[in-house]
């Protein structure tokens, strides 16, 4: 037998387990079950803006482009989905991640200001299948509307106040989009991975939308713009049952 024959060989029982209904096996017959408890971690991925933010009280009409500049950061999140119908189910989510975030060009005495950060995601998804229960390698489509805090943490946050930048922790309406798939790997357990956009308004952090002189003495404004993309991709383990 040749080497390529010999690899068909070896792959095609993958192929057929991906591609058909899962066959029996130790017993029992593998198929996805009504509900879903899963856990997963991954990276999330924000990414840079601009601002134009007008600057009042300095005897002309101005603006200052104030950036807004996100680390990627780890995230980890859990589910709990409910499958109760062949091709549809609905999910509950929350997630955290860590993600720093930088400041630039509040003010000509705060060029850049690099804090603490953190975004906890509440979300509510409908979930479409393209195939049914049986199939171990189970692909998959979302969207849900939810909510995001935008939490600046640590003593940066005190530093700022010192330095004239009071902020505060902004909660956002986000819609969220995305697919992935998910393979059984026994009668209860299946491993999962995901991608997301989660979509937003871009948080103002407390600032004020106008930058303004009072004495002599510049106080810094944000003028958020636009809509925010968070891109979020995971890898999960998944516990199933049914209430049988």
């Amino acid at each position: 037998m040749n080497t390529n024959r010999l690899r068909a060989f070896l792959l095609l029982p993958l192929f057929m387990l991906c591609a058909k209904p899962g066959p029996a096996q130790g017993g029992f017959k593998f198929a996805h079950e009504e509900w879903e408890a899963s856990v997963f971690a991954g990276g999330s991925f924000l990414g840079d803006s601009v601002h134009e933010t007008p600057v009042e009280g300095s005897g002309q009409t101005s603006s200052r482009a104030v950036g807004l500049s996100y680390g990627t950061g780890a995230q980890m999140g859990i589910r709990i989905t409910a499958n109760r119908w062949q091709h549809w189910g609905a999910a509950t989510e929350y997630s955290f991640s860590n993600q720093p975030i930088t400041f630039t060009n509040l003010s000509d005495s705060i060029p850049s200001l690099g804090l603490g950060h953190a975004i906890h995601r509440f979300a509510y998804q409908v979930l479409y299948y393209p195939l049914n229960r049986n199939y171990r390698l189970r692909p998959f489509v979302l969207a849900g509307p939810g909510v995001s805090l935008f939490y600046v943490k640590g003593p940066g946050k005190d530093a700022a106040a010192a330095q004239g930048v009071q902020l505060s922790d902004p909660w956002k309406f986000t819609m969220s989009w995305g697919g992935g798939v998910k393979y059984l790997l026994g009668r209860r357990i299946a491993a999962s991975v995901q991608f997301s956009d989660s979509i937003s308004g871009v948080p103002n952090y407390g600032l004020p939308e106008t930058g303004r002189v009072v004495s002599d003495v510049y106080v810094p404004g944000l003028h958020p713009e636009g809509l925010m993309h968070n891109w979020l991709i995971g890898v999960g383990f998944v516990l199933q049952w049914d209430d049988k």
